[in-house]
């Protein structure tokens, strides 16, 4: 859900995109704090975070089974 805080216990896959429109993986590493950005935690789909300032996209399932709701989006 928008707006959702997660830790992560372990390290996990995040897509990065560059400016010029490249997309690299990247691993956000445990003890991470991410922020859902854009989109609900459904299925098997990307969703959008923001991960020490930068905007990168994670599997849900991922963020689900390796992260750690820590806070709750406002008004939920």
């Amino acid at each position: 859900m928008q707006g959702e805080y997660y830790k992560l216990n372990t390290p996990t896959l995040a897509i990065m995109s560059l400016p010029n429109g490249k997309r690299i993986p990247v691993t956000v590493p445990k003890g991470a704090v991410v922020q859902v950005v854009n989109g609900p935690l459904d299925g098997t789909r990307l969703v959008d975070v923001e991960w020490d300032g930068d905007a990168v996209r994670m599997f849900t399932i991922e963020l689900r089974e390796r992260g750690t709701l820590i806070a709750q989006a406002a008004g939920h």
